[in-house]
């Protein structure tokens, strides 16, 4: 039992010493016959990180690689942008050149243009009566090509 009283009569000390008001009190009074017991005076200063000079190198280097590349960036897109514009143009050309070739091809290929081609050029003409139709006797045609036959070489 008597180790039960010993943990109460702790726990009853650090509950005092919890309530007492230690700004003036030095560590070694606070301490007192225990030894290892530590405390600290007052609210804890967080500390601030400082900086080192790699850290901040290291920081301005990759700074600049980024906006480097960043630009490079914008500079490749209006080039592609220019590239695309000029293609466009080329584009449109192209297919009004398309269109006033298929409308040349389609006057030449009307009616009217191509009679009149073939009567001023190639001596052509409408016939002036309809055409008749032709009989062919099959004996007649049998007999001309064994005369045909005779004559070869």
């Amino acid at each position: 039992m008597s180790n039960v009283k010993k943990n109460d009569n702790l726990v009853q000390e650090y509950v005092r010493r919890a309530k007492q008001n230690t700004t003036d009190i030095s560590a070694e009074q606070i301490q007192g016959s225990r030894p290892g017991y530590a405390y600290r005076h007052g609210p804890r200063q967080p500390r601030r990180k400082k900086l080192s000079t790699f850290n901040i190198i290291i920081f301005l280097f990759v700074f600049a690689v980024a906006l480097v590349l960043y630009i490079s960036n914008i500079i490749a897109v209006n080039g592609l942008v220019r590239d695309i514009n000029r293609l466009e143009r080329e584009y449109e050309q192209i297919r009004n050149t398309n269109e006033i070739l298929r409308a040349g091809l389609n006057n030449q290929t009307r009616l009217e243009q191509i009679s009149s081609v073939a009567n001023d050029r190639l001596g052509l003409s409408n016939p002036v009566e309809p055409p008749r139709w032709i009989s062919i006797d099959s004996d007649e045609v049998k007999k001309l090509q064994r005369e045909l036959d005779r004559h070869k070489p």
